[in-house]
């Protein structure tokens, strides 16, 4: 059992829930914030345990390039503002 939580969230209990809805935008969100500059060390710095569509919830309806954009966008002001 991995000792590190999930970067897919957690139920109730607090075991680790993987949500596979959830997967294609956390890896467009991450794919933008390296694009803009970031490295995998800050990504990890800004999330800390949280996964990454835990701390930028995807909007109702919005598809996978535009959230991609905005969770970099406000993964960039976690970052400056950390």
């Amino acid at each position: 059992m991995p000792t590190r939580r999930s970067r897919h969230g957690q139920g109730a209990d607090g075991r680790a829930v993987r949500r596979p809805e959830a997967d294609a935008y956390a890896r467009r969100a991450i794919r933008e914030a390296l694009e803009i500059g970031f490295t995998t060390d800050e990504l990890d710095h800004v999330l800390g345990p949280h996964g990454l569509t835990d701390l930028v919830r995807p909007y109702r309806g919005e598809d996978v390039p535009e959230y991609g954009r905005r969770a970099a966008g406000e993964i960039m002001v976690r970052y400056l503002r950390s």
